[in-house]
């Protein structure tokens, strides 16, 4: 199966010719400058952490897509990281824990509720249990700073996550998939998880049953229209992500530091022009060039050190 790490930000902050544009930030008004998974670790309460929670939801989604993309082109199947589904419980323990507002959290099911229902719920589910204290005392071993001396990662904030991924999301996700749950509190044996995965009948097929309900297709016609959905039409499904914001202050740039933010993208290395045509960048044969890629596909860019 293909790999894909958990959808993060890095993939979309860095571009095609691998610049990094947070390097820019010093050029750009506080509302416009990115703000990552460290930088929410680091300072919970700043304005950014809405936007970076929509924006770590629309990734997967993306990301998502391109796992289904790959799915029906090719036949191999995917394993992912997390994904859009599960990704509302960090969007609840954020709210519960004050970091986003009544009206951002409102604002992200809207996102989520315009877009979740355009794909095919996974096939099978693993979820490894780890007690709370554990997790607090793994952070401690890791050692790395932003997470060992964030004011976020306490027993409260990850104790709603716990609740959001066994009450809500686990309950939800197994009506329709596969589901395997271990407890990991000194981690498992692999072979096993194997073994379970393995006695799984995926090929069942009864009508009456909401498994795996979203792959029941009547026809060959059906997957070649959901093929070419996904495909050949990703950023159809992507323009449902385009939902006004204007009643979140926190989600609202003004608009002289908006024409200050498009200004210095437009002069960054390897976003003057479409990929592909950037000549300074050593792009080649331009005058040659009819088209550009009818797609774009998140680059499968794994963090070190990822939560």
């Amino acid at each position: 199966m293909l790999y894909m790490p958990e959808a993060n930000l890095d993939m979309i902050y860095i571009n095609s010719y691998g610049f990094d544009l947070r390097k820019l930030d010093s050029q750009l008004p506080e509302s416009c400058r990115s703000f990552d998974v460290m930088d929410f670790l680091r300072n919970p309460k700043h304005r950014s952490v809405a936007r970076f929670q929509i924006q770590q939801y629309i990734v997967k989604y993306s990301q998502y897509i391109d796992a289904l993309a790959h799915v029906l082109s090719t036949g191999q199947g995917v394993v992912l990281d997390r994904c859009a589904y599960s990704d509302f419980v960090f969007a609840e323990a954020m709210y519960h824990q004050g970091y986003i507002s009544k009206l951002a959290r409102k604002k992200y099911y809207e996102f989520r509720d315009c877009t979740i229902g355009e794909l095919l719920r996974p096939h099978l589910v693993i979820y490894l249990d780890c007690p709370v204290p554990t997790v607090i005392e793994n952070i401690k071993k890791r050692a790395i700073s932003y997470e060992k001396d964030s004011q976020v990662l306490t027993p409260q904030y990850l104790g709603e996550m716990e609740k959001q991924y066994k009450q809500n999301y686990l309950k939800e996700i197994g009506k329709h998939a596969e589901l395997l749950v271990y407890d990991w509190t000194n981690e498992g044996d692999i072979e096993i998880i194997v073994e379970d995965i393995e006695r799984i009948d995926f090929d069942k097929n009864d009508k009456q049953d909401h498994y795996l309900k979203d792959w029941d297709q009547e026809s060959e016609e059906d997957w070649a229209v959901l093929r070419h959905t996904y495909a050949d039409k990703k950023d159809n499904l992507l323009c449902y992500c385009n939902i006004p914001c204007y009643e979140v202050p926190e989600l609202i740039v003004d608009a002289m530091e908006a024409d200050t933010y498009h200004k210095v993208m437009a002069v960054a290395p390897g976003e003057q022009y479409e990929k592909g045509y950037n000549s300074t960048l050593g792009d080649k044969g331009l005058l040659f060039k009819t088209s550009i890629p009818h797609r774009e596909t998140l680059p499968l860019r794994e963090r070190r050190s990822s939560l």
